[in-house]
This record gives structure tokens, sequence and C-alpha cells, in this order.
């Protein structure tokens, strides 16, 4: 099996599935019970929030665990009203978030052919209404890495009080998600990204912020901003698979990667555009379009190989990807783009392999269409 599809979801960590099934196993009380049985479960908890605490360089009380990144956009943006300021090539769990929420006025940004925020247009949106802005800092289908720190430099300069709230999903355990660095008010995560478990993620929120932070469940109110019981055992494996997938050190190995298959393509398919700008975007994700070829069709034929990769997002089934939209791709491309995100599993001989199927099976679509 080659598995190209991590920006989707990543398997789990050997040393976080022990580092869960150990803490079911052995610490599965209830972490809010007064017991001592209890509290080891909440010590767990504690080590975790230190330790992801101290990779983006907030303080333990600044982070909050959620259900998940869906969740946590949800609750950041849900909290504010007024004017709101976001992309064309958010997330869906932030535009539809923004559909339900109590702003009276959104406002999207202009981006360029690369998905890039255009920054005068940023400068020119700004207003004396405006309270609260969302970014997604690498985008999860075609890999483009906002310029957080000159974003937050503009809008803090314009007024220090507008909350700017990031969704860092693709971005935590891979690229630099220092929240100080970046000037960040708020900064959403996800465990299954980074081969951690699914169902789990967190809300970073700067300390002034955090009373105007609001849930979106009632009732058992364990993380403050997230209700229910806290889940100490996927908190813990979160946080062990957050702390291997620093250690691997991988970045420069997935570059190259990314570019080894670029070149691949180049030297053996005609016809294509590469969607995944080749500087500041994220080596994890290369987003491609065949003209000619219907995506989902090129999807599965790579799948009976084995070869597993998405046309898109995975959480955007259904449409025409809004985010092409958005770039304004050519239509001769538009129903062809399929996206390969990597791992430190994969090697250059799975991308050999892969683009020998990806060549013949295009060949193919094209000869019948």
């Amino acid at each position: 099996m080659i598995y190209l599809d991590n920006a989707a979801t990543t398997k789990m960590y050997d040393e976080a599935i022990k580092a869960y099934v150990k803490a079911q196993e052995k610490t599965f009380a209830n972490p809010s019970a007064l017991h001592s049985f209890g509290m080891e479960a909440e010590n767990l908890i504690k080590e975790s929030r230190k330790y992801i605490a101290s990779v983006i360089s907030a303080s333990e009380s600044e982070i909050f665990f959620t259900k998940s990144a869906s969740e946590s956009n949800n609750i950041a943006i849900k909290s504010f009203e007024g004017t709101a300021l976001t992309s064309k090539i958010e997330h869906s769990s932030v535009e539809e978030a923004f559909k339900n929420s109590k702003f009276t006025k959104v406002v999207f940004l202009d981006n360029d052919k690369y998905g890039f925020i255009d920054l005068d247009d940023l400068k020119n949106k700004l207003s004396k209404d405006l309270s609260f802005v969302s970014i997604i800092y690498v985008n999860n289908e075609i890999g483009c890495i906002q310029d957080i720190k000159q974003i937050s430099k503009i809008i803090k300069t314009y007024n220090k009080d507008i909350i700017l709230h990031i969704d860092a999903t693709q971005a935590l355990g891979k690229i630099n998600c220092d929240v100080k660095a970046l000037g960040v008010d708020m900064m959403s995560f996800s465990a299954h990204k980074f081969h951690g478990p699914k169902q789990m993620g967190g809300l970073y929120v700067k300390r002034d912020v955090i009373a105007k932070v609001k849930p979106i469940l009632d009732g058992g109110y364990q993380e403050i901003i997230s209700s229910g019981t806290s889940d100490a055992p996927s908190i813990y494996a979160m946080a062990t698979a957050l702390k291997k997938q620093i250690e691997a050190d991988e970045y420069d190995y997935i570059k190259e990667l990314n570019t080894y298959l670029r070149l691949l393509i180049k030297n053996n398919i005609d016809d294509y555009y590469i969607i995944s700008p080749e500087k500041n975007s994220s080596p994890y994700i290369l987003d491609v379009a065949f003209a000619n070829i219907k995506a989902e069709v090129l999807l599965h034929m790579l799948e009976e190989e084995e070869i597993y990769v998405s046309s898109g997002s995975a959480c955007s089934k259904g449409d025409d990807s809004r985010i092409l939209s958005a770039i304004d791709l050519d239509e001769k491309y538009m129903d062809g783009a399929i996206r390969f995100s990597f791992s430190g599993e994969i090697s250059k001989e799975d991308l050999d392999f892969t683009i020998d199927i990806l060549k013949r099976s295009i060949e193919l679509i094209r000869m019948v269409i």
C-alpha cells in the first residue's frame, strides 16, 4: 500500500497507540473525580497540556482540548460578533461556522493564483467595525503557507483589539507554530493530522481573550470552552504523537519527496498544472491538476493498485472545489485535480511506482474521453 492521503488523516504512530492503550488500561478514571485515581488521569492531561504549550510558546492555562479542529474553529468563530474578515480558501468548518455565526457582516479577502492573501486588500478592508479575523495557516488542499506574522502586524497596527484566529490544522508539528512569534490570539489544531488519534483537537486562546470565548455545547465545562468528560487517553496520545512528529525531523526529507514527484510528473505526463506553489508552501501537500481527466475516476484507478490519494479536500465532497474556484484555476483543469500528501513512511521507490500507474491511468482515461 502507498498511502498519499496524509492531509486527510495520518496513520497513528505506534508510540501514540501504545500511550493510548496504556492510559485506557491503567488510567481510565474520570479526570474530574476527586479521588486519587481520577487525579492520575488529570495528571496525564496536565503533562500533555504542558508539553503542547511548550511547543507553541504558550502558557499551560492557554491550551484547551476539544473534540476536533472543526470544533475549535466553531468555538473561536461563534464566540464573537460584529464584522469579520476571512479568506476565500478556508476549511469548510470555518466557512460553515461563519454562515451560522452572530457576525452581521463577513468580508472575504482577495488572493492570488496560488492562494496567497493580497496584503494590500487586507489593508484596504480593515475597518472600525472589524472585531475578528480568521485565516488558514496552511491550506489543506493546495498547501500555501500564509505569512501570518505579516498579517498580524498589519491587523494589530491598525487595531490591537482585533482578534486574530488561525487554523493550524495542517501546520502543527510540521512548521513553526510559535503563537507569540506569529502574533495570534487563537489557534486551532487537530491530533490526527500529526499521527495522533481522531476526534481529538485543541484550541490555543491567548490569556486576555479567554473570558470572551463561549462554548458551543452547554453543561460539564471540563475544558471551560468545550463540554464533556475529558478524554485523558486521547489527550495523552495526542501529545505523544506531536512529540514523535517533531523528533522525526522529517521536513527536509518530505520536501525532497515533494520535489521528486514534481519532477516525475514533469518528465512523464503531458498537459498538467501544478497548483501547489514551489515557494512558501507545505512540502507535505502537492496538488496537481490534469487536463481531460475526471479526478474521481483517476483516484479509483490508482486505488486498484493500492495507491491512495484524494481529489481535493476530504471535507468538501460533492461540489466543485471552492478553493480551486477561488484561485481561478483554468476550467480545463478543474475536474482533474489530485492531491498527493506525504508522510515520513513514503519512499522515492513508492513515488516511482506511483508515477508509472499514474501515467498509465491518465493515458487510458484520455483515450476514452
